[in-house]
């Protein structure tokens, strides 16, 4: 047995837990309890692939940062949540639910919940709710995905039954994409259908978008359609293949009903207006058209583009019905497939969960099929009315027509349209429960009873996939705190409200009692048990025998599940009517997701590799619309209509149709503030039958952010106080600015103070600003003056000669001052600190290039001035208090190593040991004694101990400080109007004293002034780089491990002859920190992957050992797997790449989950064409 297999815990299949694809991962976990996955190499779906997201589950399940982990309640909706024991939760849900049961009816409560529960949970609460509750008030949030495509299905096959399988996409040659993005959002699908069109290149791709999107990069054709118009300029393509010939007669006529009235329907509308009402031109309506018609296996595949409408199921009847009058459907390499959002969307729908559904398929509105299933559950009847969908419950919580809801597993605030009313709905709500895994969901604060449930690995249960594809999920590891799977917290809850048939002894039986109800129906599945799934992996439905191997593909029998057997084929009926277009809100809004985030984010917001890809939300425009409004790229804007708006970014791109804008929607509260919530926006009108929202079109307006003309006025002039200027110009030139110089000499480089002090550099090679730079900025400067007093209430400050200047916004920039200890009398002649040009200047003065001076403190400061001096053969003693030099920057070896170099530079090292008394017997005659008793004689004394923030005018304004001033991510401090930069600033509990540090949130601060609410600062990762000659030595974050956690790595390289010695610290998959002696190639590298906390994966292995300095990512994130950036692949174009394959191999760049390829594609196109037109020219 091998060292890892010794070390190994548990080993299991499962499968993830993220989109409809359900892909198989294999897990594994050691005995420390780190979890490795792979994908399943032989699984039928995604054969060993995985997408970013789904590569990444293992860094969700280990974080348990933001995990709930006991059980909380309110005491009334003015109390915080206290934590309280399991008993006393159900108790009181079960008591609550009661009370409005008897006095307001069952109506009066419902759940809202999730496609990421497991099978066995939607089983559980669908039962609970209908059967014993009495009430069909449950809904899912499938309800915004998959419920048009549900209706479409229906009404046309007689069931929600996906016909198709996924082999059946390498036995296609013909493949119509609509309202979808395969490529980011089901992109293990995607690489297969790439990989069958590389090997079949005639195969014929068409993608329907108003967005040129990843998945357009694979496409031969790509009709960018305006929203909203997609059943026009379907029945276009349908009425084109009926005039053209290419229907299939003798399929009509024997397997279906209606074609007649679909072929009036299409034919009222002529070729011609169709392209103008789509913005489509004529002759690619024709193309698609002939494409589909030409080949022998056609596959649809759609999702949120037509199923989010206020028309969804004619947008889905319009797209099923080219299949149906084709005769696609029922044969290899043919079908409708809706791609589902969600793991287990589909088993939720077999379970019934979902306020318009009976389980198992079985028809609501049918009094047999209701009768079915009570005598199955044991109760009297079921309720016959429909109950309350998704955003009609929220609409009931607002009016007081519903008292309570109970949340499963999603998070409403951020997901469901009309955002503003869904907040008002949960604080108005009676009682709310949430059952959840994160702290970090919006829905949580208005919980009155907040479970925390058990997540993907952490419990059992069964899913199934897009394909009708059912697999078993066991139980890996255990739920963190007092966390519950969500069967065990659900039927502790109907046992305490005393109903009848949850005695259930294990989840197993859950399921057995499922699959018994599905028995004699169209989904039976009543041959499946878990020891099957276990044995076989997984099994598509129906399986209605032990001895049945499954059904891969549904109708190959041409009989259809309607009530005459035929599929219909259906023209279309009512829709509602969305937004309009105004002089008001000219623009069309569409929402969205992004490749590396899923849904509200609570999850793959966690990990940092997946969050830099596209970090913050944004919105998409199209140049000609930004032209017109002045909107430049990366400017603030605001977009808004009736019900809400936001302020973000806006991303100029050709990829946007004129007239429509794009917003992703996974962000919400940000500082408790929704600015980057898509859904304030999105409308809570439905489809007329599916009752799903039109979250695809949004009346707008888009604005650039204009600010007022502001006056800022900033006391400091080092660091901060530069770069802010600097970066602030670049976005606000009219602002009037005033900067207060305590200093003579402003805006110099105190780090090259050293190097002042021994000549080597000019005082104006230390100036930041050179000659007529200042000036150009137009910025008002107040030399050697100081700002004494601040007064909040007028906004003004009063500066040392007493005058008083008001401001709208105060940037306090006044750095630190160098400590001494009180003991030491400075006052004396001979003595110095390092701070400014005035010490800098009498030290140089004072030793005139000669004799011996003692530096107090073995830091960063203290070194580099020790070297600078013996580089002009003054003698240098040190005398450090602690054992070691640069104790806080270096661990013990690299201390070790660098006190060798000092001495054999010539420096007298004293650790361990402090000043005890200072004798100044004359000039250039200091006698100082330490606390062991040695003594040394010296000519001048240089204190470099560490600094102290130079805060005490925040302090006598009353702002608020610790240590330093306290700041939130945008740098403000208590008081709005003021913030703080640099050495001064105190945020999350830390100061950072780095120039690093001090421009970052110079930066931070500047773009939140000019109106930038997604400028956050994160902190600046501590980072050292001693600059001696002859010596590369750096320190970026942690230099050593903690001593008593068992969870921290060390990879070390050294060879101590040499002085050659390098560390890496891991913790959780991430690279923490890093020592780098002798030679610092890795540095950029190292210091990206610490700053960015991005999990390392594979990139571990290499950590000092390829031999070579590794490319750091240039320009904007492209690949999240290689860390390969826009300008790592440039520079591989320009080095002759000239394919994608090159392009990837030279880069890595789609080597991992492959999902950035379309980017890779488009760019290396625009490179091409580039590069042909300079060839032309």
């Amino acid at each position: 047995m091998s060292a890892s297999q010794k070390n190994l815990l548990v080993k299991a299949k499962t499968t993830c837990s993220y989109c409809g694809v359900g892909c198989g991962i294999d897990v594994e976990v050691n005995k420390k309890g780190i979890i490795e996955l792979e994908g399943t190499p032989d699984h039928p779906v995604n054969r060993g692939m995985l997408c970013s997201k789904g590569r990444s589950l293992n860094y969700v399940v280990q974080d348990q940062s933001d995990r709930l982990l006991y059980p909380q309640m309110r005491g009334s909706k003015h109390h915080p949540l206290e934590r309280v024991r399991w008993d006393a939760a159900i108790d009181r849900a079960a008591a609550v639910f009661k009370t409005f049961i008897e006095k307001h009816g069952p109506n009066s409560v419902g759940f809202y919940i999730s496609g990421q529960c497991l099978t066995e949970e939607y089983y559980l609460v669908n039962k609970l709710t209908k059967g014993y509750i009495g009430t069909n008030n449950i809904d899912t949030n499938s309800r915004l995905c998959m419920s048009s495509a549900v209706v479409g299905y229906t009404k046309t096959l007689g069931e929600d039954a996906v016909p198709i399988a996924y082999e059946d996409i390498e036995l296609a040659d013909c493949f119509l994409i609509a309202g979808a993005n395969p490529a980011w959002c089901h992109p293990i699908l995607f690489r297969r259908i790439e990989q069958h069109k590389e090997q079949n290149p005639d195969t014929k791709i068409v993608v329907i978008d108003p967005r040129v999107t990843d998945s357009c990069a694979l496409a031969d054709l790509h009709l960018q359609l305006t929203p909203g118009t997609d059943e026009t300029l379907l029945h276009a393509i349908g009425r084109v293949l009926i005039e053209n010939g290419n229907f299939d007669l003798k399929f009509i006529q024997s397997y279906t009903d209606g074609f007649e009235d679909y072929k009036e329907k299409v034919f009222k509308t002529t070729l011609e207006e169709a392209a103008a009402i789509c913005d489509v031109p004529v002759d690619q309506i024709q193309l698609a058209a002939q494409y589909i018609g030409d080949a022998k296996g056609f596959l649809s595949l759609w999702t949120m583009g037509l199923n989010q409408s206020t028309q969804g199921v004619n947008n889905n009847l319009a797209l099923i019905n080219l299949n149906l009058i084709t005769g696609h459907i029922g044969k290899p390499g043919s079908g409708p497939f809706s791609l589902t959002g969600q793991p287990n969307a589909m088993g939720g729908r077999e379970v019934g969960g979902m306020a318009s559904l009976l389980a198992a398929h079985r028809v609501q509105g049918n009094a047999d099929h209701r009768k079915e299933v009570a005598d199955f559950w044991g109760v009297e009847s079921m309720p016959d009315q429909p109950g309350l969908t998704a955003t009609q419950m929220f609409d009931a919580l607002d009016s007081g027509e519903m008292k309570a809801i109970w949340i499963i597993c999603t998070n409403p605030s951020v997901s469901m349209p009309n955002a503003d009313l869904v907040d008002r709905a949960l604080k108005k709500a009676k009682f709310v429960v949430v059952q959840d895994i994160s702290s970090r969901s919006d829905t949580a604060k208005y919980a009155d009873l907040l479970l925390p449930a058990a997540g993907w690995l952490e419990k059992e249960g069964t899913m199934t996939n897009s394909e009708r594809r059912i697999s078993y999920l066991p139980k890996v590891v255990s739920a963190p705190g007092e966390a519950l799977s969500d069967n065990e917290i659900l039927i502790r809850f109907a046992r305490r409200m005393g109903y009848e048939g949850f005695n259930f002894h294990s989840i197993e039986e859950i399921y057995a009692e499922h699959c018994l109800l599905t028995k004699g129906t169209n989904i039976d599945i009543s041959g499946l048990t878990y020891t099957r799934l276990k044995a076989a992996g997984t099994m598509q439905w129906p399986v209605p025998s032990v001895d049945h191997p499954g059904t891969p593909r549904l109708f190959e029998d041409k009989k259809f599940y309607t009530p005459s057997g035929k599929a219909q084929i259906l023209p279309g009926g009512n829709k509602n009517d969305g937004d309009q277009l105004s002089e008001e809100y000219p623009l069309i809004l569409t929402t969205g997701r992004i490749r590396d985030q899923w849904h509200t984010m609570t999850r793959t917001g966690k990990v940092n590799k997946l969050n830099k890809h596209i970090p913050k939300p944004f919105l998409e425009i199209n140049p000609e619309d930004a032209k017109a409004k002045g909107i430049e790229e990366g400017m603030p804007v605001v977009v808004k209509n009736d019900r809400g708006e936001v302020r973000v970014n806006a991303q100029i791109t050709e990829k946007i149709k004129k007239g429509v804008v794009f917003l992703p929607m996974h962000w919400g509260k940000i500082l408790q503030n929704t600015f980057g919530r898509a859904n304030n926006m999105t409308s809570k009108v439905f489809d007329p039958t599916s009752k799903q929202p039109g979250f695809k079109y949004s009346a707008v307006s888009v604005e650039k952010y204009t600010k007022p003309k502001e006056k800022i006025v900033i006391v400091g002039a080092g660091a901060a106080a530069y770069r802010f200027i600097n970066s602030y110009r670049a976005l606000n030139t009219v602002d009037e600015i005033h900067v207060f110089s305590k200093e003579e000499y402003p805006f110099y480089n105190r780090v090259l103070l050293p190097e002042y002090v021994n000549e080597h550099k000019e005082w104006e090679d230390l100036l930041k600003f050179k000659y007529g730079e200042f000036e150009e900025l137009n910025v008002v400067l107040h030399h050697a003056t100081s700002i004494d007093n601040v007064d909040k209430v007028k906004q003004t400050v009063t500066d040392s000669n007493g005058l008083t200047h008001s401001y709208d916004k105060l940037i306090l920039g006044t750095g630190s001052r160098a400590f001494v200890p009180n003991n030491i009398p400075m006052e004396l002649p001979g003595l110095f600190t390092m701070r400014d040009r005035h010490s800098a200047d009498g030290l140089k003065k004072y030793i005139d290039n000669k004799g011996h001076v003692l530096i107090v403190g073995g830091g960063l400061l203290g070194l580099e001035l020790a070297s600078a001096l013996r580089e002009i053969d003054v003698e240098v003693s040190i005398v450090q208090l602690s054992t070691r030099l640069m104790e806080r920057q270096l661990d013990t070896m690299a201390s070790t190593l660098l006190r060798q170099m000092i001495e054999e530079m010539g420096v007298h090292v004293y650790t361990n040991d402090e000043v005890h008394n200072i004798n100044v017997r004359g000039e250039r005659d200091i006698k100082i004694d330490l606390k062991s008793g040695k003594k040394i004689d010296c000519q001048a004394a240089v204190f470099a101990i560490g600094t102290r923030p130079n805060d005490q005018l925040a302090r006598i304004a009353n702002l608020k400080c610790g240590r330093g001033i306290i700041v939130n991510d945008y740098m403000q401090t208590s008081d709005e109007a003021i913030y703080a930069i640099g050495e001064i600033a105190e945020h999350n509990q830390k100061l950072n004293g780095t120039t690093a540090a001090a421009e970052d949130q110079a930066d931070i601060a500047g773009r939140h002034l000019a109106g930038d609410l997604s400028a956050l600062y994160s902190g600046t990762v501590p980072m050292n780089i001693l600059k001696f000659p002859d010596l590369d030595l750096c320190s970026i974050g942690m230099p050593d491990a903690p001593l008593s956690m068992t969870d921290y790595d060390e990879i070390i390289f050294i060879d101590k002859s040499m002085k050659y010695y390098k560390k890496c610290i891991i913790h959780q998959d991430r690279l923490i920190g890093a020592v780098l002696m002798g030679d610092k190639a890795e540095f950029a590298e190292f210091k990206e992957l610490i700053e960015n906390e991005v999990e390392l994966s594979e990139k571990r292995k290499e950590l000092l050992r390829s031999g070579q300095a590794v490319e750091p990512m240039l320009g904007r994130l492209v690949c999240s797997c290689s860390n390969v950036g826009t300008g790592n692949l440039e520079k591989a174009f320009d080095g002759g790449c000239g394919t994608l394959a090159e392009a990837c191999q030279a880069t890595g760049a789609g080597l991992g989950c492959g999902s950035c390829k379309g980017e890779v594609q488009q760019m290396l196109k625009k490179h091409l064409e580039q590069k042909e037109v300079e060839l032309v020219s």
